[in-house]
Formats: structure tokens, sequence, C-alpha cells
């Protein structure tokens, strides 16, 4: 595994173990708890993927999705994810 996905995955390990332990100690309102399983369920995912191998993959049409978003959202699931998140990321001006 190289650095970049070993960080990916110790990252989402540990961001995995606070929603946790927010739905455990329940020190979540009712209307931000479906929010928490929703990303919960979407790191457990990433977290599959990253063990199989299938890391990076799109579910869909089995391209490569850019390392670039990957880093920045690790668990995006397709190519149309990444058009969506590149829409609203901006890139810096020269």
């Amino acid at each position: 595994m190289d650095q970049n996905i070993y960080e990916i995955y110790s990252e989402l390990r540990k961001t995995k173990e606070e929603l946790v332990q927010r739905l455990k100690n329940k020190q979540c309102s009712p209307l931000v708890k479906p929010y928490i399983e929703g990303e919960l369920k979407d790191i457990e995912t990433a977290l599959q993927k990253l063990e199989t191998g299938t890391f990076g993959t799109c579910e869909i049409s089995g391209e490569l999705i850019p390392k670039e978003l990957l880093t920045i959202i690790p668990t995006l699931k397709s190519i149309d994810d990444c058009k969506t998140v590149s829409y609203f990321i901006r890139k810096a001006s020269s």
C-alpha cells in the first residue's frame, strides 16, 4: 500500500471510530443522526474497497477516479460523483 493510500486508510478508520462513538454516546440530534449514519456507511464502503483492492475505481464504469479527488473525498464512488464535486472545487488562480 503506497503512503498516500495508507494515509487515506488511516484517516478513514479514525473518522469511522469518531462517528461510531458519536452515535453510541448519543451526541447528535435526531436531525443529524441520519447524515452521520450515511457518512459512516460511505466510510465503511471505502474501507472495504481499500482492503479488497478496488479503491479508486468507478462503481459504474470501472474507470479510475482521479487520485487528487480521492485525497480530498475518499468516499467518492463514481466518475459522476467526481463531476459533481469538480463543479464545486475552485482552481487556484495564477
